[in-house]
């Protein structure tokens, strides 16, 4: 099957999981009984398919009991897909209850291993499509739904996951239960338990961020996430309230140099050095929090709206705790990355289309473009108008799927612009633009001229700083639509003319 044609296939819709699951010291296999509530609304299928892990050798999921209602009914698992025979009492408009008992090892999505002090330690890691390796679900972005972890584990082990912590109770002489529910609706790639000796600490006053670390490091992690609630308050003073009950932050054993799962994000160990270093980054995974996780892509080749959000708030957050000059330094080490990464891939576009494997899709275009086409609508439109268009989006499509026409549309509507070329140019085409230009001062005018040197030819808006001798400036703006292109001022005789001043514009302004 084509990657990301997965959830386009199914004509139901995943209301809740409820994962019951086992863990313990002896074995890393894992113990798991799902009831996942499903809604038939569109149409009845002759099969209600899930992604399911297959056993495989050692490793994969055995399923032991599978119940639809109650009753049992036939099922295949192969090819990492549980095709289970809806039965024929089912009709359309109705809810069903799919209950299925499994047990196996994972061979990824829950990550067991020993962090760096030789403890035990159990964290989900599902992104992009890795939660069915070990838990049944439709394992596509676009497919979102409630969730409850009721985790059994030996008594040491704290437990975090998604949602409200719901109870915490012994069970038998040195085991114990932790139930966590998660209200909103979400995708299966941010639906994560995380499972080790912890120790906690409240972060704010209304206890919305609670850091959980490992309690042989506990003082360097807990430096290095005491900006959080800082942090967390300038993005809500942007973006507006929070959409989840908590924001608590974890430290973890996993991959990723943070990963934000919804309502607890992770972040590795190895990057927690008491030194406050990566507090760009914990802006980054909190700015998922409203896109990413409450606003979540479509499609995968839609990413950039999760990553390119993230990464324009997280450069919000650097502008406005650590100044202008902090953001451009950033920017130039960006927009070079952008650029040298555009060479090597000279036909990748944001929107990609065609990728071998989704981790290919983590890359400076969906992270770092994006992010700079959202701060070049920003500059386009002004940022109040910039701000309505963020909003409108993200109110309109909180706790659902979005793609980037639906993005398009939105900003047309509320810019009351045809902007349909700027972003075909940003997001479709592969490149940026390099244009040469010369300037010269004749009979009390400026005369600019500019050349386009790229095969295609942009539609931009520039900024022209002119600079006088009595160190004044003034600031004009330049449209380029055409190849070649001469544009006079009058003005009085400057000394110095700076293209794009800001850097706003992506791409290459030299001088001939």
């Amino acid at each position: 099957m084509a990657l990301g044609q997965r959830r386009a296939l199914e004509p139901f819709d995943i209301l809740h999981y409820q994962f019951d699951i086992s863990l313990n010291d002896t074995s890393n296999v894992v113990f798991v009984k799902a009831r996942i509530i499903i809604s038939y609304s569109d149409k009845v299928p002759e099969y209600t398919i899930l992604d399911l892990a297959s056993p495989s050798g050692e490793t994969g999921m055995k399923v032991t009991a599978l119940t639809i209602n109650d009753t049992s009914v036939p099922f295949e698992h192969r090819s990492d897909q549980l095709k289970i025979s809806t039965p024929p009492s089912i009709h359309r408009g109705d809810t069903s209850e799919v209950y299925v008992s499994y047990t196996g090892l994972p061979d990824n999505g829950l990550i067991i291993s020993k962090n760096a002090h030789g403890d035990r330690t159990f964290f989900a890691e599902h992104w992009p499509n890795r939660a069915h390796r070990w838990l049944p679900v439709v394992d596509h972005p676009s497919e979102k739904a409630t969730c409850e972890f009721i985790v059994n584990t030996p008594s040491k082990y704290k437990v975090v996951a998604n949602g409200d912590l719901q109870n915490e109770n012994e069970i038998n002489p040195g085991w114990k239960r932790t139930v966590w529910k998660m209200s909103q609706p979400i995708s299966a790639k941010v639906m994560v338990i995380g499972v080790a000796e912890f120790t906690t600490k409240k972060l704010d006053d209304k206890g919305m961020i609670t850091a959980w670390v490992y309690k042989k490091s506990a003082e360097k992690a807990l430096n290095d996430f005491a900006e959080a609630p800082a942090i967390f308050k300038a993005l809500e003073n942007l973006m507006g309230e929070y959409p989840f009950s908590k924001c608590d932050q974890v430290e973890s054993t996993t991959r990723f140099g943070g990963m934000e799962n919804a309502g607890n994000i992770f972040y590795p160990e190895k990057s927690l050095e008491g030194k406050q270093k990566i507090n760009a980054t914990i802006a980054h995974e909190i700015g998922h929090q409203w896109f990413g996780n409450a606003v979540t892509e479509k499609d995968w080749a839609d990413i950039w709206i999760s990553e390119g959000f993230a990464s324009f708030l997280e450069n919000y957050w650097v502008e406005e705790v650590l100044g202008k000059e902090k953001l451009q330094a950033k920017l130039e080490k960006e927009e070079a990355k952008i650029l040298n990464y555009q060479k090597k891939n000279p036909k990748q576009t944001v929107i990609q289309q065609n990728f071998d494997h989704l981790d290919n899709l983590m890359n400076a275009l969906t992270y770092d473009q994006a992010a700079w086409v959202l701060r070049m609508l920003q500059h386009k439109v002004g940022k109040e108008k910039f701000r309505q268009i963020i909003f409108t989006f993200y109110e309109r499509f909180k706790f659902s799927a979005a793609s980037t026409q639906d993005f398009i549309d939105v900003a047309n509507e509320v810019s009351l612009l045809d902007l349909s070329n700027f972003f075909q140019q940003w997001y479709y085409m592969p490149g940026a633009p390099k244009v040469a230009y010369n300037w010269k001062y004749r009979k009390k005018k400026l005369v600019l001229e500019f050349e386009q040197l790229t095969n295609y030819v942009y539609q931009l808006d520039v900024d022209i700083q002119v600079k006088y001798q009595n160190m004044n400036f003034e600031i004009k703006q330049v449209k380029l639509w055409e190849r070649e292109q001469t544009i006079e001022f009058s003005c009085d005789e400057p000394s110095e003319i700076v293209v794009d001043p800001l850097n706003i514009v992506l791409g290459r302004f030299h001088e001939k």
